[in-house]
């Protein structure tokens, strides 16, 4: 099966007091939720499996996409987007609702290469959010640009799976390069320099970067510490990092409520190979988890 369950800490609070007042919404959300996951899993396992890794369909035939068995498959009624239409904007749960309750907001955002629409949406909608960006493939002008951005902290070094200097001349080719090796710091190690317990939205874009990365961040959590995630997906030619990565998200308790593939690079094929998804983290009785 794709999906299996785990309990965590009921730490949050109920959906019910941010996205809708109706009597037996967030319970329906919630089956509705569960319903599809193990539809999905269910059609997965009758397709055979994994037939071939190194195809997206998984093996499944021509009009399958790995991404199919993982859909939007939780509500969140106040979902928005933020940022420019297009690439570059990002789906985000509460903007209106309960992120603007956070007196302690807090923002990460993993990779830009000078594209911060986002960033500038959520200082503009979110004004009482702190916004880290945090980027060492800048030029000179991106990060003069970047450190424009109301209520942000720039900072020069990248998120990876150890602390010190990494290539990433195995990421995409696209992927701005304006050095060999760059600094990286995990994500444990980033909260613990920064001094921050909880973070409410985390955005990553780091061009295939991703797998290993919220791999490390899988094994150094047993309760990730982030309310929602914004990233996209890039398929490298291997279906099995997918399937670790969304096992993961289903063991931690993070529900998609938005996916967007891109049609906006340089050939048709990323529509297929590069995908937006957002994550919200929902624990026990369809409860957001607010930190």
């Amino acid at each position: 099966m794709i999906a299996f369950n785990a309990d965590i800490n009921d730490r949050g609070e109920s959906l019910r007091n941010y996205d809708s007042a109706e009597s037996g919404v967030v319970e329906l959300s919630d089956q509705i939720y569960q319903d599809s996951v193990r539809e999905s899993s269910q059609s997965f396992d009758k397709s055979g499996g994994v037939k071939d890794a190194h195809l997206i369909s998984a093996g499944h035939g021509p009009k399958v996409r790995i991404w199919d068995y993982f859909g939007p498959a939780y509500n969140c009624a106040s979902k928005e987007r933020v940022g420019k239409l297009g690439d570059g904007g990002k789906w985000l749960c509460g903007v209106r609702t309960w992120l603007p309750k956070r007196s302690n907001c807090v923002v990460y955002s993993f990779g830009s290469k000078g594209e911060v629409s986002f960033e500038l949406g959520v200082a503009s909608k979110l004004p009482n959010c702190e916004i880290h960006i945090f980027d060492p493939t800048l030029t000179p002008e991106q990060k003069e640009m970047v450190k424009t951005i109301p209520g942000a902290v720039f900072h020069d070094f990248g998120v990876g799976t150890k602390d010190g200097n990494e290539s990433i001349a195995r990421r995409l080719t696209w992927i701005q390069k304006t050095k060999l090796v760059y600094p990286m710091k995990t994500l444990s190690t980033i909260m613990n320099i920064l001094g921050h317990t909880w973070i409410d939205v985390l955005k990553m874009d780091i061009e295939g970067g991703e797998w290993k990365v919220f791999d490390n961040v899988f094994s150094s959590f047993s309760v990730v510490p982030v309310g929602q995630i914004q990233i996209e997906l890039h398929f490298l030619g291997d279906v099995r990092p997918v399937l670790t990565f969304f096992r993961g998200m289903q063991f931690k308790k993070f529900r998609p409520f938005s996916v967007e593939p891109n049609y906006y690079g340089r050939t048709a094929e990323n529509a297929r190979n590069m995908i937006e998804y957002s994550f919200v983290q929902v624990g026990n009785a369809g409860r957001l988890e607010t930190g």
